[in-house]
């Protein structure tokens, strides 16, 4: 890995030889949340939530947002844990 980005990127591609296991932790209507784990012990909580116009106010926008919540091991380029990608999508 070049940057910590690139796990969303194996996720997003569904590279699932590049995945120990994937465990979805919420799954509803309007927002679905899966934990990913990889073979060098990173750990990625992807999540995705509808945005309709009662979300906006008061709640952070996002369609679909990638965390490391667990680091690499070893960790040679100094990941940190937080957020490495968020894709928002424009709604009507």
């Amino acid at each position: 890995m070049q940057n910590a980005a690139e796990y969303a990127e194996i996720i997003m591609q569904d590279e699932r030889e590049k995945i120990v296991s994937e465990t979805p932790t919420i799954y509803q209507d309007d927002r679905i949340e899966r934990v990913y784990k990889f073979l060098d012990g990173a750990v990625v909580k992807y999540e995705w939530q509808e945005i309709t116009p009662a979300r906006r106010i008061g709640v952070e926008i996002f369609n679909h947002r990638f965390s490391l919540i667990n680091l690499p091991q070893p960790n040679p380029l100094g990941f940190e844990i937080g957020i490495i990608k968020v894709i928002n999508y424009p709604t009507a």
